[in-house]
């Protein structure tokens, strides 16, 4: 068995906490099977901000059995040394980053095992939906320089889909990462949105007699409203079936993403507002985790509406997942894989992304079968589980938690983007921090055999040493920029 560090997201499912997010989750799919098979665990979860009491204390410590776990705030988990000090003090075998937001410092670690990086979802496409939201192209750069050291950093990756892991291995080729060394080598395995083996209990009436009818068909909104949702096309599918439905219903638990989306729900909340069927939009708002899944219990149908966009072709949502762990069929639009996973059982309703008659009519289309849906349930929990049980979508990891290994080009020089970060940074004047021309041609560095031979630095300690720098000269858009234009130079 290997001595493992976790490093991920907090609250963890089982934790009883006002809001739970998909991080969390990710985080647990990924642990909980390692410790099932017996590894020694410490994990570290960096929590989301807003999740705990105000008063709780930055760091929380708890045992389970062979798990340490350490739950920790946002501040003390990105200063070092925290992280550094875990490692040195528990000294393991490997260090398993459980989700992408957890990896995106390269100054809090400085590891000398192999290393496996999950990027639970694009990072660059969730930059470009949250920059359309705000207007604000910035947040590229933001998330660009917070992501780009784990391209570099990684033995192995895994991501959230298959369209992603091809998406990554692109990334990866501009990284220098296929190379004569890696040809051959997965670097990247899928490990899609994983279910948790035990199902929900109808512990409490939340809904029925309270705020909506017996007789009221229940289409339940639960989580945040996030950049990717389409609330133009939900409102709009709604109301169009609210037309024809009188006994149709919309409860949503959840809303604003404080801190990282503060306009989608606020918009979404105006829209109901002017609607004359305001008094059939339900908002709970954010609820106690332990309450939420009754309202799957007393709900017909859950719903998913998203745009069409990189982000969520991407990626995967765990939402759908947790609704079936009370039998709560699902009413989505077809854009990820999960959704066409969905379609291809059988067990949802699925229908055209950005088409609010086509939302509607599928609402309607459920209502109608109103007396299907608990056996259509059962069906869509058994498949759920059939496909993404945490054992079975973690199998990768799993055998290689049991024999960690270096990615064979461990020790490899920087080549392309990474050799163009280096050159940028070895062509500034030490005077202003410009690039002065001096120094090796870029051109002549590239013939160099030395470049592929192993270097005395390794390629963690690089791009630690690397991104910390350009953080202090101006970030890295002025480093790529410098170094895209000492290239334009050299080749002209």
């Amino acid at each position: 068995m290997s001595r493992l560090l976790i490093l991920g997201v907090s609250p963890l499912p089982f934790e009883s906490t006002e809001r739970s997010f998909g991080p969390g989750t990710r985080t647990w799919q990924l642990t909980e099977p390692l410790l099932d098979d017996g590894h020694d665990i410490l994990l570290v979860g960096m929590r989301i901000p807003m999740t705990y009491p105000d008063d709780a204390p930055p760091e929380l410590i708890e045992q389970r059995g062979g798990l340490t776990y350490a739950s920790i705030t946002g501040e003390l988990y990105f200063q070092p040394p925290y992280v550094q000090n875990a490692y040195d003090e528990f000294q393991p075998d490997a260090v398993i980053f459980a989700h992408g937001s957890a990896s995106f410092a390269d100054s809090i670690l400085d590891a000398s095992v192999p290393v496996w990086i999950d990027l639970c979802g694009h990072v660059m496409a969730e930059a470009q939906a949250k920059a359309a939201v705000y207007g604000d192209d910035s947040f590229l750069d933001y998330f660009f320089s917070k992501m780009l050291g784990s391209l570099f950093r990684g033995d192995v990756f895994s991501t959230v889909s298959d369209a992603q892991g091809w998406a990554l291995v692109g990334e990866l080729g501009m990284a220098g990462r296929l190379n004569s060394l890696t040809d051959g080598v997965r670097l990247v395995h899928t490990i899609p949105c994983g279910v948790e083996e035990d199902d929900y209990r109808h512990e409490r009436t939340v809904l029925r007699g309270i705020d909506v009818e017996d007789e009221d068909f229940v289409v339940l909104w639960s989580g945040g409203f996030n950049t990717w949702t389409d609330i133009d096309t939900m409102f709009e599918g709604l109301s169009y079936a609210m037309d024809r439905d009188p006994s149709i219903r919309f409860v949503a638990t959840g809303g604003q993403i404080d801190g990282h989306d503060e306009i989608t729900y606020p918009r979404f909340v105006e829209l109901i507002e002017a609607s004359p069927h305001r008094d059939r939009f339900i908002l709970k708002g954010w609820l106690q985790r332990d309450l939420v899944p009754n309202y799957y219990f007393e709900a017909d149908v859950g719903i998913n509406c998203e745009k069409d966009i990189y982000e969520v072709r991407l990626g995967s949502k765990h939402r759908i997942l947790d609704w079936s762990r009370a039998g709560l069929p699902v009413v989505s639009t077809r854009v990820t894989e999960l959704s066409e996973a969905v379609e291809e059982d059988g067990v949802g309703f699925i229908c055209k992304a950005g088409d609010p008659v086509a939302l509607g009519t599928t609402i309607l289309a459920a209502a109608e079968r109103r007396n299907e849906l608990a056996q259509m349930g059962e069906r869509f929990r058994q498949s759920m589980r059939r496909r993404y049980g945490f054992r079975a979508s973690t199998e990768a990891l799993r055998v290689w938690a049991a024999a960690p290994a270096f990615a064979p080009d461990h020790e490899r020089a920087p080549s392309c983007l990474q050799a163009m970060l280096a050159d940028a940074e070895a062509a500034k004047d030490p005077a202003d921090g410009s690039a002065d021309g001096g120094g090796v041609p870029a051109a002549e560095v590239d013939n160099d055999p030395s470049r592929a031979a192993p270097l005395q630095e390794t390629r963690l300690q690089w791009i630690g040493r690397v991104v910390r720098k350009s953080y202090e000269d101006g970030g890295m858009r002025m480093i790529l920029t410098r170094a895209l234009t000492r290239f334009a130079r050299h080749q002209g």
